[in-house]
């Protein structure tokens, strides 16, 4: 699911490789670098599973993480499919084994990133509904806040909790893959008229899964922010500092920019830049600008500056767009062999290029541009030189 390096309408261009799966929230909620919280255990206890569906899952597991072509993903849905249906006969005469345990809910997350995987986005979304249902219910899918009001019980137990934050992650991955399916379609509409229609009500379907996560998330974090005013005497605000010192326990910096820039990439490949910006923003204050000099957080803040500089590209408003465009590539310079910062050093100079070409100042753009064209060509990506290529021969 990561998009490619460059986008073009009309000028618009913007490094998408920081583009990140939230699955790790979806399957594990455990030991991935993206993630609510770490746990020691993929499924949960071995214990908790009968004996018989426990050898399924092992052998749905050989199967699925092997490498190469050793790797037999139909053959894991095959026995992770089967434990599931077992599971879900037990959970009718003994609650432990409920649909919505978290063991359960653990194995259809990961039948759905089996799925996904495959490249099969009708069952993957088909099994990211269903597990929606499962730990949501139909009120909990209608209304966020539902779920707001849960994260926020302190005497939530941890397993509920976890749930709450798996189906938080499988909301994120279910507004991916419609995204996918949606873009699927739309290639396929040049032959097929009729897919326009399928494209369009994914679109419409991603949109409204990815607003669900953001609901989620800031209202929870708006609330819990205003907790902490009141702890410190300090009168409630409207809008949280977003300092990520003042987010729940339970939230991370890294999954909470992540869902805000996979967000706000998706509302900008649709044209809503008045949506994407913010929430670009918001990531970029969450990661501090940089400003700790940690080289994943300034690395993934030039790729969202150079996004801002895109935005700015894209909406006319080339002082905004300059500005971003300075400040991510000098960040970007700063770690000049990590492949975040190189692939955002070539986005931003080549938007640096384009705020020039668009102010008329040829000269300069062509200084952008060449330098793009002679950095993606060093790094062999064809896609992002051909493109600086182009504009390189449009501003001669």
């Amino acid at each position: 699911h990561h998009r490619g390096l460059f986008t073009l309408r009309n000028i618009n261009v913007a490094d998408k490789k920081w583009r990140v799966p939230m699955i790790g929230l979806v399957v594990l909620i455990a030991g991935l670098p993206v993630g609510f919280a770490v746990y020691s255990n993929y499924f949960g206890p071995g214990s908790v599973y009968p004996k018989p569906i426990r050898s399924l899952m092992h052998e749905g597991g050989m199967a699925y993480l092997r490498t190469g072509d050793k790797q037999d993903m139909p053959k894991a849905i095959e026995c992770y499919t089967q434990a599931l249906a077992g599971l879900d006969e037990l959970g009718t005469t003994d609650p432990k084994h409920a649909r919505d345990a978290p063991h359960v809910t653990g194995l259809v997350a990961r039948i759905a990133a089996v799925y996904n995987d495959m490249g099969d986005l009708d069952k993957a979304i088909e099994t990211f509904t269903d597990l929606l249902h499962r730990i949501l219910g139909d009120e909990g899918i209608a209304d966020p806040k539902t779920q707001v009001r849960r994260l926020l019980d302190n005497q939530l137990p941890d397993q509920e909790r976890m749930n709450i934050l798996r189906a938080l992650g499988c909301a994120n991955m279910l507004a991916e893959a419609y995204e996918a399916r949606g873009r699927r379609a739309k290639r396929r509409s040049v032959v097929l008229p009729h897919s326009s229609a399928a494209a369009s009500a994914d679109a419409q379907a991603a949109a409204q899964w990815y607003q669900w996560c953001l609901q989620l998330v800031m209202l929870t974090y708006q609330n819990h922010f205003n907790h902490l005013q009141l702890e410190k005497n300090l009168p409630p605000t409207s809008t949280p500092s977003f300092d990520p010192q003042t987010l729940p326990r339970y939230f991370s910096v890294d999954v909470i920019t992540s869902l805000m820039y996979n967000a706000a990439t998706f509302f900008a490949s649709n044209g809503q830049t008045e949506l994407a910006m913010p929430l670009l923003q918001r990531a970029l204050d969450l990661m501090r600008r940089g400003a700790d000099g940690k080289e994943t957080n300034v690395c993934r803040s030039s790729i969202l500056m150079s996004h801002l500089a895109n935005a700015g590209v894209t909406t006319g408003d080339l002082a905004a767009a300059e500005k971003w465009s300075l400040e991510g590539l000098a960040l970007a310079k700063q770690f000049p062999r990590n492949a975040d910062c190189l692939h955002s050093f070539v986005a931003l100079t080549y938007d640096l290029g384009a705020v020039y070409e668009a102010a008329g100042s040829l000269k300069s753009a062509r200084v952008q541009y060449r330098q793009a064209a002679e950095i993606a060509a060093t790094v062999g990506d064809n896609d992002a030189a051909r493109l600086a290529d182009q504009a390189l021969a449009r501003a001669s």
